[in-house]
């Protein structure tokens, strides 16, 4: 292979990792933040007392907005993996546990789950 040849092909590779990188963002955020930090974020929702309401364990995981548009996803302990069919199926909706309808829900590992809410809804407000 020549020099010209290897040079095209490591550009190219760059290139693709770059594009793969920015379209799946939040995704390989979300999992390499889950890979160093679990530990600790284990050890924050643990520590809550059980809600008497019958919802999640759960902290904010992850918030960005722009003029009043703003958009939060949690970090949601499911200690009976309940939320694994809407995880694995990509499904969008009302689920037991959480107070408000969701986006998207996301699985981490058993019983660890990050739920992103629709724009301008949090865990207190649902519209």
């Amino acid at each position: 292979m020549s020099k010209r040849s290897k040079r095209v092909l490591a550009w190219s590779a760059c290139v693709l990792g770059a594009l793969l990188l920015f379209w799946n963002y939040f995704e390989v955020k979300t999992e390499v933040r889950w890979l160093l930090s679990s530990r600790r974020y284990k050890s924050e929702v643990s520590s809550q007392p059980t809600p008497s309401n019958s919802e999640f364990k759960h902290i904010e995981w992850d918030a960005w907005g722009w003029a009043g548009q703003d958009t939060t996803v949690y970090l949601v302990f499911d200690p009976t993996d309940s939320l694994s069919l809407a995880a694995s199926a990509h499904l969008s909706g009302k689920f037991a546990g959480v107070p408000c309808e969701v986006f998207k829900v996301t699985r981490l590992e058993r019983e660890w789950y990050v739920a992103t809410f629709y724009t301008n809804e949090d865990w207190s407000n649902c519209n």
